[in-house]
């Protein structure tokens, strides 16, 4: 670890004789000369101590890299360097699979006047990863972001992960994960976007995920997931993109969707499971870019009645298909 800066004080105490010595001109320039050099080098040595070390990781937190890397699958990851103010990141070289493929861990060193370390990012894409999970990310206080998409990873999600309340981010997209979302998750209260999709989980949503203050991307398309869409989810008003397509889900369309969730601005739900009628959507969802549904069960929908605001401005897709629409196309529609 980098040391402090300090101050240091060197105090010489010359006891006087009784007896005055006068030193000639060539004595006394030697002398002066001497302690010149002697006080320069201290304040040298003192220099070169001060600068010599570089911030670095806490030996904790690059104990839990390492086993983190090792329940991952993850062979080949160098922690001889140091993370670096202004670097912080631990980089393997790429291969040419493009933008998608990523491996760095990133960090913060501006800790304890930039002498410490702490692990904020893990991203881990396409690496072909085949191992599970770590059960506990705790050992990583300050992580805010895990992205391990498109790898093999299976098992489930545990539930310790609801412990590292700094996440920010969560992407397991592309992996073999089973079993259900844990509902300690909703304990990341700082949580702004959950991708779940392409895996095998099942189960049905937690009603506890209504406690994500924060969140704006809730991806869970191409699971097994059941039931109903909780009603507690109507208080997750930051939504901004909500993806659930190619799922078992049971029920009706909720009508808090298009009118809670004012901050919408993509929804995905083809083959979903969900049943119609399709909810009026209103000109409340000023944001709102994407509408996808399609293969909706039950009720049909009646294109008579307003279904769809003509005012909605930001509007640049929309998709019903296989929705049991009946009536005629509205002429507003003729003015997105």
């Amino acid at each position: 670890m980098k040391p402090n800066l300090a101050t240091h004080f060197l105090f010489i105490h010359i006891k006087p004789k009784k007896k005055k010595k006068l030193l000639n001109p060539l004595q006394k320039h030697s002398n002066m000369l001497f302690l010149r050099l002697v006080f320069g080098s201290i304040f040298i040595v003192c220099c070169l101590t001060t600068l010599s070390n570089e911030a670095s990781l806490p030996n904790a937190e690059v104990e839990a890299l390492e086993s983190i890397g090792r329940t991952l699958g993850k062979t080949n990851w160098n922690f001889n360097e140091t993370c670096i103010q202004g670097n912080g990141r631990l980089d393997q070289p790429s291969p040419s699979f493009g933008d998608s493929y990523v491996d760095n861990v990133t960090c913060d060193c501006s800790f304890n006047n930039n002498t410490t370390c702490h692990v904020i990012h893990i991203l881990l894409k396409r690496q072909g990863l085949s191992g599970t999970l770590p059960l506990n990310l705790t050992s990583l206080p300050f992580l805010q972001e895990i992205d391990l998409t498109r790898n093999y990873l299976n098992g489930t999600i545990p539930r310790g992960w609801g412990s590292s309340t700094r996440l920010i981010k969560i992407s397991l997209l592309g992996n073999r994960l089973t079993g259900s979302i844990p509902e300690e998750l909703a304990n990341l209260i700082n949580l702004t976007s959950l991708v779940l999709e392409n895996n095998g989980l099942s189960g049905t949503l937690p009603a506890a995920l209504r406690d994500l203050p924060k969140i704006e991307k809730l991806h869970l398309g191409s699971n097994y997931f059941t039931g109903k869409i909780p009603e507690t989810f109507a208080s997750l008003t930051s939504l901004k993109e909500f993806r659930i397509s190619d799922n078992n889900f049971t029920g009706q369309i909720p009508d808090f969707i298009f009118r809670n969730w004012t901050n919408l601005e993509k929804i995905y739900m083809e083959g979903s499971g969900l049943s119609g009628p399709i909810p009026s959507i209103n000109a409340t969802l000023h944001n709102l870019t994407y509408i996808i549904i399609s293969d909706l069960n039950g009720a049909e929908t009646n294109f008579t009645q307003p279904l769809i605001d003509a005012s909605l401005p930001k509007l640049e897709r929309l998709m019903l298909r296989s929705c049991n629409l009946i009536g005629e196309i509205p002429a507003s529609f003729g003015t997105f």
